[in-house]
């Protein structure tokens, strides 16, 4: 293999399949980075951990075909290096070694022969029960930024550690919960009437996330084969085993006759939170809410630090109500609208309290929404 890469394309291509190596594990080609001639201008590298799998096509100049695996982290951290020139990468097929130059600089890496490399992206024919939808690439990541933090943090395949996509009647819906919080983004697409509910793994999304924003594509293909899920671009697969299971009937969890209303300025409300949060007690994250009918106090006490309070105007149609929060479930839910005004919808000082995004008419956006549950303070 005889090939020779633009600097910056060598280093984008890169960083966008380095974090799919694995870091640890009993298989040492995981950590490392397939790199595979397609043509006389294309080169391909390719990533997996078994979980996660990606591929991403650069062009190159190739004037020997070729293959073999180097380490994902040298290799990123010579690339850096480099000054800004053309690279050369050349494989002795002998010993796995590829000499790296560039200028006066030169290298040689290690490989592992890319015949130990797993086989992910060869199952290229189309499957029967394959699913397609294309959806705008910005419509997609906004949605999945504003559900992917309510999902369970731990590492698991549990049905909570992954997020619910719904796709039905031209509609997208995006959906997570921890039990604690449920947040769902409703999105309009062309699914073209079809319909399809899966499971894909936090970790995917943002993974999704990050490689949307390096690669300029306005289109995203979505495809469902089998267990797994393919987020499709125009150099970049992406791809992931999806969770196994039955998402919980969250729109059966989302109350509708909540009548008590609030509605304030977002940002104030952020930064009213973010000044109260300083005297939290940090093992519980509680802040007070006490809604009176024009003023809302929040407040907290920390038996080892001290306490805090402060106030923010608010429009209701009730007369006064006491809910205490985690307010890191709050702060989440405020960061990911874009609205000047956000609409609280309460019940009891116990049940499930709504947040959703307002214009400043003090009209909700149904599209958006974030169910937190109270805490319960003696």
């Amino acid at each position: 293999m005889e090939i020779i890469l633009n600097k910056e394309d060598l280093l984008n291509g890169i960083k966008v399949v380095e974090k799919i190596t694995a870091q640890k594990g009993s298989q040492p080609v995981l950590s490392n980075i397939l790199i595979e001639t397609l043509s006389n201008d294309r080169v391909r590298f390719c990533a997996t951990d078994l979980n996660l799998s990606i591929s991403h096509k650069i062009k190159a100049q190739v004037e020997k075909e070729g293959q073999i695996t180097l380490s994902a982290k040298r290799l990123g951290e010579i690339t850096s290096r480099l000054d800004n020139k053309p690279v050369r990468l050349s494989l002795n097929v002998d010993t796995n070694v590829v000499t790296i130059s560039c200028g006066k600089a030169k290298f040689e890496l290690i490989g592992i022969n890319a015949n130990e490399f797993p086989k992910v992206f060869d199952e290229q024919t189309q499957q029967e029960d394959e699913q397609s939808f294309e959806i705008n690439k910005n419509t997609l990541i906004k949605g999945v930024k504003q559900v992917v933090f309510s999902a369970a943090l731990h590492e698991s395949a549990s049905i909570l550690s992954g997020v619910c996509f719904n796709i039905d009647s031209n509609t997208l819906e995006i959906v997570a919960t921890d039990g604690n919080r449920l947040t769902r983004a409703s999105k309009e697409i062309n699914s073209k009437d079809e319909s399809a509910i899966f499971i894909v793994p936090a970790r995917t999304v943002q993974e999704l996330i990050r490689i949307s924003s390096i690669v300029e594509d306005e289109k995203v293909t979505i495809k469902l084969k089998k267990a797994k899920i393919y987020f499709e671009f125009e150099d970049v697969i992406f791809q992931s085993k999806l969770i196994n299971g039955t998402y919980p009937k969250y729109h059966q969890l989302i109350p509708t006759t909540n009548d008590k209303i609030v509605y304030t300025d977002r940002d104030e409300l952020i930064g009213v939170i973010e000044r109260v949060s300083v005297m939290v007690n940090e093992r519980t994250n509680i802040i007070k809410f006490t809604f009176n009918k024009n003023t809302l106090e929040l407040s907290t006490d920390s038996p080892d630090a001290g306490s805090g309070k402060d106030f923010i105007d608010i429009d209701s149609n009730f007369d006064e109500i006491v809910i205490a929060f985690n307010y890191k479930y709050v702060l989440d839910s405020l960061k990911n609208m874009d609205t000047p005004k956000v609409k609280i919808e309460i019940a009891t000082s116990l049940s499930a309290t709504l947040f959703k995004p307002a214009n400043e008419h003090m009209e909700g956006d149904e599209s958006y929404v974030c169910l937190i549950m109270p805490v319960q303070v003696r």
